[in-house]
């Protein structure tokens, strides 16, 4: 396997290929290095809200077995098509938006969100659990209804059933020994999530096999700012073992494309854009060498385990809490070089997260609870700016020191993969709980819990 830098599409990228897919494992070291090479692409022009005219699409349904989908076609002359799967969660205007761009580039967009199609929860879980039945049964439909090439598109945990299609769609293909089968070009890829689950706080993240069991080529814009971009190195690895093809776009200062609450300049620059810079993204998937062959696999089932958390978790991990040396909102340094002492909860959070924000309350509650015990309560921020910090806390009542993890590589030091995450050390400075998500932190089981911990 080879990484090389290429300059295509106006964008600078970096592509992890296998040159020879049998006989060449890539050293880990030579990957450090590679994933140095990772850039961002020029500033953009700034986003108008005005730019884009009148979204218009027609609607269409698509028989998959006893189930039908029902998709948003945003048509076009040319002879790509787009098939974009929703993960189902956010707002979906801003997907639409760029969907319609698109088309009037003279690419074809297939808007679709499976859960709401197929009556399921929109969530993290749905997508977990979902076959690739119905993504594979799109991409055929879709090529014998147009004649057109077919590109995949998601973000977030889409990548999962969408990935999961396009590798039952390959053993489709290879099974009838279609000579022609050569129609699917790849997948573009926002910030894609390929967790099987989420391990218990302080553990590495579980990677569903589908993510080294993928050898299409693969466009994957990672956001900046986003809650899994400390990840990214390991997801690369994950798909460097099945000899996906890797174009890779860092967007700074980016929490999330199609997040409507992101409208940071760098967000607008961004989707401004996007409808150009995708085209050519498609034409260079069409010219990246591809199969039909699946890769062979041992399993591809799939866990859906949450551990999403709704009390205090005795700790397991060998973990130890790290040294913290971050600047708070005033910009003064804030330094702990141990924890022995006091019982110390450190709690991860950022403002875009819903969780985080409702348990602010309890959390202002049990500091008061435990004020003149041996107790600290420390809160870091994830990525997010200053600025944007000051405007939230005018807003949200915070009785807790905020510090800042501007880029986030801090909380990667703490395996943080969901927020808020928080960690509960105790008085020898060894962590005592973890909780993945957020809990009543004044209920008096958990005050009692903390108080415990103070005991001789």
């Amino acid at each position: 396997m080879s990484a090389k830098l290429i300059t295509d599409v106006n964008i600078l990228v970096c592509l992890f290929q296998l040159a020879n897919m049998q006989a060449h494992i890539l050293n880990r070291s030579l990957f450090r290095m590679a994933t140095l090479l990772l850039v961002a692409g020029p500033l953009l022009l700034l986003f108008s809200t005005t730019a884009l005219a009148t979204v218009t699409f027609d609607e269409l349904s698509v028989e998959i077995e006893d189930d039908e989908l029902s998709l948003r076609r945003f048509n076009a002359a040319g002879n790509h098509l787009i098939i974009w799967v929703s993960p189902g969660f956010g707002d979906s205007e801003r997907e639409y938006d760029v969907a319609y761009a698109i088309s009037k580039r003279n690419i074809e967009v297939w808007h679709v969100d499976l859960a709401e199609s197929l009556f399921m929860p929109q969530s993290i879980s749905t997508l977990r659990a979902l076959d690739g039945r119905y993504v594979a049964a799109l991409i055929k439909h879709a090529h014998q209804q147009t004649a057109k090439d077919v590109t995949l598109m998601t973000r977030s945990y889409g990548a999962l059933p969408v990935l999961r299609g396009a590798r039952q769609w390959q053993q489709q293909a290879s099974s009838k020994a279609q000579n022609k089968a050569d129609y699917l070009t790849g997948a573009i890829l926002f910030s894609p999530e390929l967790y099987s689950e989420i391990p218990p706080l302080g553990f590495e993240p579980i990677f569903d096999p589908i993510a080294s069991a993928t050898n299409i080529p693969i466009m994957l814009y990672q956001a900046g700012r986003h809650g899994n971009r400390w990840q990214l190195e390991k997801t690369l690895a994950q798909l460097h073992n099945g000899g996906a093809p890797v174009f890779l776009k860092i967007l700074p200062d980016v929490t999330g494309v199609f997040y409507t609450n992101d409208t940071s300049a760098e967000t607008r620059a961004v989707l401004e854009k996007l409808p150009i810079e995708i085209k050519k993204v498609v034409a260079m998937l069409k010219r990246t060498p591809t199969t039909t062959a699946p890769l062979r696999f041992h399993s591809l089932d799939k866990s859906g385990k949450s551990n999403l958390d709704v009390t205090l978790i005795p700790f397991s991990s060998q973990m130890q809490p790290q040294t913290i040396e971050l600047k708070n909102i005033n910009g003064e340094m804030f330094t702990r070089n141990d924890f022995i002492g006091k019982v110390t909860v450190v709690n991860f959070w950022a403002s875009w997260c819903g969780p985080c924000v409702e348990e602010i309350p309890a959390l202002n509650r049990l500091r008061e609870r435990m004020r003149g015990k041996p107790f600290e309560l420390i809160s870091i921020n994830y990525a997010e700016r200053p600025r944007k910090i000051r405007e939230f806390l005018d807003r949200v009542k915070v009785d807790f020191p905020v510090l800042l993890d501007e880029d986030g590589s801090y909380s990667a030091k703490w395996n943080v993969l969901v927020y808020p995450a928080t960690f509960v050390i105790a008085m020898d400075g060894s962590i005592a709980y973890g909780v993945n998500g957020a809990i009543t932190w004044d209920s008096d089981d958990i005050v009692l819990k903390l108080e415990a911990l103070m005991e001789p």
